[in-house]
């Protein structure tokens, strides 16, 4: 027997094992903090370069399947039967995958890796074992950033002895970067030309591959036996160019690929197959012997207690002749013994008196259970404030701080247990929150610190159990209205003082103050945009340039030039009672509303904006005021002032009449003809022109004055008429 069949047979035997656990206890969740994308990724490069092989469920060295390679690395990838799913970010390939280092790709029932470059590796099947390819040459459905592993967001990290930086979350490619005085360049695999200093690299694991020798002179490709044949190398007779098959042949390939996928999936459910039935055999067996064990078991501890009883009752029958017999010899000895004894056990009796203990629930006269949960609650024992009862919740914070405080664990609040816990020496429970810090199912969580802070008025956003700046700025608030050191993280001195009664409410709550975000200082951006003291977008953040636009408004308001505002000012400027800027009427970029519609309809009749009508002032919308500007000699600044406004106005009204003025003339002649009797009168005198909802206004104008014709022309038919009819009269008489 081989040394290769030995490691395979172990690996088969280890997957087997795994594959019962997962089968009993649920599929293992694997992670590790140090782990970390370019970490993978070497990982992967070297169950390529020493060619460890497919065993189907594999998780050892050299012997991995698909999602095997991943996990040997650190046990990351989350669950091992949903990878995919364990992901907490992932996107479709066919959209373009990342450029990130060590991201997973998905098919259905298949994962890989992707480590740069346009190159993924998988561990494919028995037939071709771990293989890399050109990531797009496959059917690769999803990328995922595996779970347990680190990316970077900015820096540099070192990948097979070459440099890459991040910038957002990527590599960059085919560009340049001057950092700390040198020029770096970056072809179209994100390689640098020069390595910056080593410390400059990310704090990671590079997981150099020391087995192959220097990587410069290392295919980071595919190799020669890869059927996509291509690569990226550093070779002095590379040239970087694809090669590629025929056409007929690479469909061979394909279909070949696939017929052996289809084998290598038979083969796997029915070693699949086979591995349930040997464990549901040992299961039996184990049952079985467990059954065996059990039986051995109560039948000794039968007799074990017959056995017992037993010396009790002659160990009994012995205390009682000693007892006599020492009562007569020793009578005095045992009377101050027994006074002794009973005075140690009445200080215990009284340590140990029952103050409250499960189910206990507060009255009308005892709210003993309410003070014990409001000081847990203070010590960061119970992450709610007190309830009056006297459940679980409280009896395991209960004998958490019995532990942390060196008495007995018992759960019950003794008289002992609760002169400690109202002492000042009572130790308390509280960890670290910070910037990053999420709910991870601990007693005292970033939840109940967000609902704390929220009662004190100091956050206004949504509770979502994770430590972001929101959450961060309101702790800092709090430090500094309570005396302590501002850093933005909850430090256990700081949560001692928020979840006390000594705890200060937030003086400026409700108050807009510079520095601060969350949803208040959104509303309040709003509303300075509507009111034209501040343009462009909503960022939620009291910044400069909402602290200016403020400024502004309070001395437009009259009021003293402040870098907050208060509930109250907040209030009338929320109301109709707002005071608007002096220009307001001046319209520029980033403003909208009813009168900026009206100036592109006006522009649109002018045939200078031929935009929709949005009520936005747009990038368009600028560059069609300059055009006006420039045409009539104003200064050309894309600015609507009042100047440019009224000449829009005037060049609009004057071009309306102008219409009107030649349409009267032509509805002039047809009345003329019509009242002279003519009573041919050609159609095609008049010529209407097909208008565009840009020409509304003149088709208006020109509605209204052939309606003054017709109106013109009946009149003067009645007054005729009229005449006939008396001229009729005065014949008849």
């Amino acid at each position: 027997m081989t040394k290769r069949f030995v490691k395979k047979t172990l690996a088969l035997v280890l997957t087997m094992m795994i594959a019962a656990l997962m089968l009993i206890t649920g599929a293992p969740i694997a992670s590790a903090e140090t782990s970390t994308n370019v970490g993978l990724a070497a990982h992967c490069l070297r169950a390529y370069r020493e060619g460890w092989q497919y065993v189907w469920g594999g998780t050892s060295y050299g012997y991995v399947d698909c999602s095997g390679m991943i996990y040997t690395y650190n046990g990351v990838g989350g669950s091992r039967v949903d990878m995919l799913g364990s992901s907490y970010e992932w996107g479709y390939v066919s959209s373009g995958v990342p450029n990130i280092h060590g991201l997973g790709l998905h098919s259905p029932g298949h994962v890989g890796v992707y480590i740069g470059s346009g190159i993924a590796i998988d561990a494919r099947d028995e037939y071709s074992g771990v293989v890399r390819h050109n990531v797009y040459t496959r059917n690769w459905v999803e990328w995922f950033k595996v779970a347990g592993v680190s990316y970077p967001q900015n820096g540099w990290v070192l990948l097979d002895g070459e440099s890459f930086y991040y910038e957002n979350g990527q590599y960059i490619v085919s560009t340049s970067r001057t950092l700390d005085g040198v020029t770096y360049y970056f072809d179209a695999a994100g390689v640098s030309n020069i390595n910056p200093p080593s410390t400059s690299y990310e704090a990671t694991d590079y997981s150099y591959i020391s087995d192959h020798g220097s990587s410069d002179n290392y295919y980071y490709g595919y190799d020669d036996d890869d059927d996509d044949n291509y690569s990226y190398n550093n070779d002095d007779n590379d040239d970087g160019e694809y090669d590629y098959y025929d056409y007929y042949a690479e469909q061979s390939r394909l279909e070949e690929e696939r017929r052996q996928q289809e084998e290598a999936e038979a083969l796997r459910k029915q070693q699949e197959e086979e591995a349930r039935k040997k464990a549901e055999e040992e299961a039996k067996k184990k049952a079985e012997e467990e059954a065996r064990k059990k039986a051995e078991e109560e039948a000794k501890k039968k007799a074990e207690e017959e056995a017992r009883k037993k010396a009790e009752e002659e160990a009994k029958k012995k205390a009682e002749e000693a007892r006599k017999k020492a009562e007569a010899e020793a009578k005095k000895k045992a009377e101050e013994e027994a006074r002794i004894k009973a005075e140690e056990e009445r200080k215990k009796a009284e340590e140990n008196a029952v103050i409250a203990e499960y189910d206990y629930e507060d009255t009308d006269d005892s709210k003993t259970v309410t003070a014990i949960q409001t000081r847990l609650y203070e010590l960061g024992y119970l992450p709610k404030k007190a309830t009056g009862y006297y459940g679980e919740e409280t009896v395991n914070a209960v004998m958490v701080f019995q532990n942390m405080n060196d008495l007995e664990v018992t759960g019950i609040v003794t008289a002992k247990t609760f002169k400690v816990l109202k002492s000042d020496k009572a130790k308390n429970d509280f960890n670290l929150l910070e910037q990053g810090s999420f709910d991870d199912g601990s007693e005292l969580s970033v939840t109940s610190l967000q609902e704390r802070l929220a009662e004190l008025k100091y956050y206004y956003d949504e509770i979502t159990g994770f430590y972001g700046e929101l959450t961060a700025s309101a702790v800092k608030q709090f430090q500094k209205n309570n005396e302590l050191q501002a850093t933005g993280a909850a430090d256990p001195e700081t949560q001692l003082r928020l979840f006390s009664d000594k705890a200060k409410e937030n003086p400026n709550a409700g108050c807009a103050v510079y520095g601060e975000s969350g949803a208040l200082i959104e509303k309040l951006q709003k509303r300075l945009i509507e009111l034209r003291y501040l343009s462009g977008i909503v960022t939620g953040k009291f910044d400069d340039a909402t602290l200016e636009a403020v400024k502004i408004y309070q001395k437009t308001a009259g009021l003293a030039e402040d870098d907050k505002l208060t509930a109250e000012q907040l209030e009338v400027l929320y109301s109709d009672k707002a005071v608007k800027p002096t220009d307001f009427a001046v319209m520029k970029y980033g403003f909208s509303g009813e009168d900026v519609a009206q100036l592109q309809s006006r522009l649109a009749s002018l045939k200078y904006y031929d935009g929709k009508t949005s009520g936005v002032y747009s990038k368009a919308v600028v560059a069609s005021v300059e055009s006006f500007q420039k045409d009539f000699g104003l200064d050309v600044t894309g600015i609507a002032d009042v100047k440019t406004v009224e000449a829009i106005k005037t060049e609009t009204q004057r071009e309306s009449n102008h219409v009107g003025e030649q349409l009267i003339l032509k509805t002039a002649t047809v009345s003329d003809n019509a009242l002279a009797g003519v009573a041919d009168v050609k159609s095609g005198e008049i010529k209407m022109s097909k208008t565009t909802d840009n020409d509304f206004a003149k088709t208006l104008i020109v509605l209204g004055a052939v309606l003054a014709v017709v109106l013109l022309f009946t009149a003067v038919f009645v007054v005729e008429m009229k005449k006939r009819s008396a001229k009729q009269k005065a014949d008849k008489k």
